[in-house]
């Protein structure tokens, strides 16, 4: 009988360990690896916005198709800023559960102290971020901003 509950018990340990490790239940390490991958898409890899759009929220990725947002992003990344979007993580704060949270950025510009928050959360077996920056993209209301730029600022732009 001892024999028996030992083999039990041993294969219930593995089995979590298991499920664990490998389903991804939802854990801080797993949100920061994922926050740190997407902080690099939109570092480094601004010219591949599809990558970016993996990331976001399903309800985002429900209002607006693929292309529809790498069209966005990229007309979007030609508006004359003065600094690029550019964001160094920070911190992480997470719920009890470990089902959402934010995540905190200092934000590259010229004014020194700039934060960014990026909130997120844990939906089929991932974080995903949900992106203020990217919420006028499915209604194209972003696209008012590109109706007062001074002329001499877009000539060659078009």
């Amino acid at each position: 009988m001892k024999k028996t509950f030992l083999i039990f018990s041993i294969i219930i340990l593995a089995l979590a360990f298991f499920i664990t490790k490998y389903y991804g239940l939802p854990t801080k390490s797993q949100a920061m690896r994922r926050i740190n991958k997407f902080t690099n898409l939109v570092n480094y890899h601004e010219d591949n916005p599809k990558q970016i759009y993996k990331y976001l929220t399903k309800e985002y990725r429900n209002s607006i198709t693929s292309e529809n947002f790498e069209i966005a992003f990229v007309k979007e990344n030609t508006y004359p800023y003065l600094t690029t979007f550019f964001i160094n993580f920070e911190s992480i704060e997470m719920d009890k559960n470990n089902l959402s949270g934010i995540a905190t950025f200092s934000q590259a510009a010229r004014l020194p102290g700039m934060v960014y928050k990026i909130p997120f959360i844990y939906e089929d077996g991932n974080y995903y971020m949900i992106m203020d920056r990217y919420n006028k993209f499915p209604d194209g209301s972003y696209l008012e901003k590109f109706e007062h730029i001074p002329h001499y600022l877009v000539e060659g732009w078009k």
